[in-house]
């Protein structure tokens, strides 16, 4: 693990990754629910479901590629080997969840839930050694946040491209190609796109991971390393309240079309601009990370953001999402509360790594961050269900002309649940999670000194440990 300052380039290189991450992740979510629906005609309970059930086998998956990933001894090291050995199965897999094969019926189905289920699997090998490479090309906590900041910038940024999704298929289609297979042809060249971005950082970061004979390995089975993480002072908390942030987003994602499109009617134009603001806002917000963190630290950062956020969703649920202008509104405060809360809910989690090679002495990035992951995607999970449950029950129709009318109904879910979430949160922190900024600094402290074997003293951060 480094303690030098790291370069601007080395800053963005290694950000880079998070292009094909957030990219990649929220073209998904954004428009695979729409497309099965709406273009492939698969009713919305079963989509939903697909969705579910492909992602819940994955997050599970989660754990044991980061443990793998851990106690991986290949000589070119932990992280990068497994991002390259991940990237053409992911690229080829996110194209055949656009691809409308020759079935019909069961059939059908089994199809999207079989290439939804690769598509994740591999997501997790590009995810998990990524964000477990983070910690290890960096032990500064400013650079780390550094690189939260420039992750969340490129990650938003990105996103924007999500946004020219609609613009794009109308002009394929209007060379001639069938609906359908525009969708094929989009989906399939913004994915390469979108992934390039773990290339990147593969190449960037070549030498920065902690040579192999100087990785503090873990001792026991996977079972008995998890249980020593869960055990770590504050980590349940973070990860619950993970799961309820991406519970809001993902399913705010999913959303965007049904509201724009269904229910209000608007050009694809508009539709592209309400996206874009969705997906880039978060970019013109993240500039506010490094800031924040330096001036009140992570914790006191996050309560601060999801009290801001609820308030503010609760405003667009008394006012309804009944324009054009809401809608930007409302993708301002979306992009804006969870790209800060995804920040510094990973300084968080940075702390509690912190906390875990004092406790544990053993380097536990990845199994640590895919735990997390794990609550993310069921996170994830349980959206899609809600969204596809919810549009079964209030009588959605892809074929039908009552979509404006019954879409009406799905306001809430986009405004006061998450705002009911992100006050779970704010009492969730509040409560049961511990480490505060003046203790941080007490444990890097000795985690430093514990890393350079020296002598040190853990009086002061007895109670955490």
């Amino acid at each position: 693990m480094s303690e030098k300052r790291l370069s601007t380039g080395k800053v963005w290189g290694f950000s880079m990754g998070t292009l094909g991450e957030y990219f990649v992740y929220y073209l998904f979510y954004t428009y695979f629910l729409y497309y099965l629906t709406d273009y492939v005609l698969v009713p919305a309970a079963i989509a939903g479901t697909i969705m579910s059930i492909a992602m819940v086998w994955d997050a599970f998956t989660d754990p044991v590629v980061g443990y793998i990933n851990d106690i991986s001894k290949n000589p070119k090291g932990r992280r990068r080997p497994m991002m390259m050995k991940a990237y053409i199965p992911f690229i080829l897999a996110f194209a055949l969840c656009f691809i409308r094969p020759g079935l019909e019926g069961s059939a059908l189905y089994v199809y999207y839930g079989a290439v939804c289920l690769i598509f994740w699997l591999c997501f997790t090998a590009e995810q998990v050694p990524f964000y477990g490479l983070l910690p290890e090309i960096s032990g500064n906590d400013k650079d780390r946040m550094r690189l939260r900041a420039a992750m969340g910038f490129i990650g938003n940024a990105g996103n924007l491209a999500v946004s020219i999704v609609p613009i794009s298929l109308e002009l394929v289609i209007s060379l001639g190609v069938k609906e359908v297979n525009a969708w094929s042809i989009v989906m399939g060249l913004l994915g390469v796109i979108g992934g390039a971005g773990f290339l990147i950082t593969y190449f960037v970061t070549k030498g920065m991971e902690t040579p192999p004979d100087k990785v503090i390995r873990p001792k026991d089975n996977i079972l008995k390393t998890y249980g020593k993480i869960i055990k770590l002072k504050g980590y349940i908390p973070i990860v619950i309240v993970y799961i309820l942030c991406t519970i809001d987003l993902t399913l705010m994602f999913a959303s965007i079309l049904y509201v724009a499109d269904g229910k209000l009617g608007l050009p694809a134009g508009i539709q592209s601009i309400i996206v874009a603001c969705y997906t880039f806002s978060g970019a013109l917000f993240v500039i506010l990370v490094t800031p924040m963190n330096k001036k009140f630290g992570s914790y006191k950062s996050m309560q601060i953001v999801m009290i801001a956020g609820a308030a503010l969703f609760i405003v667009c649920g008394v006012i309804g999402l009944n324009s054009a202008g809401m809608m930007i509104f409302h993708g301002l405060v979306t992009g804006g509360t969870f790209a800060l809360a995804t920040a510094f809910t990973y300084g968080l989690l940075y702390q509690v790594i912190d906390l875990g090679v004092i406790k544990t002495e053993e380097q536990l990035e990845g199994s640590v961050i895919s735990f997390a992951t794990l609550g993310y995607k069921i996170g994830a999970a349980i959206s899609a269900a809600t969204l596809g449950a919810a549009l079964s029950i209030i009588g959605y129709d892809g074929t039908s002309d009552m979509n404006a009318e019954v879409l009406g109904k799905i306001d809430s879910l986009l405004t006061y649940m998450p705002a009911a979430l992100l006050i779970i949160s704010i009492l969730l922190l509040k409560f049961l999670y511990p480490i505060r900024e003046d203790s941080y600094q007490e444990i890097v402290q000795v985690k430093n000194k514990k890393m350079a074997g020296e002598d040190y003293d853990i009086e002061k951060i007895k109670k955490f440990l």
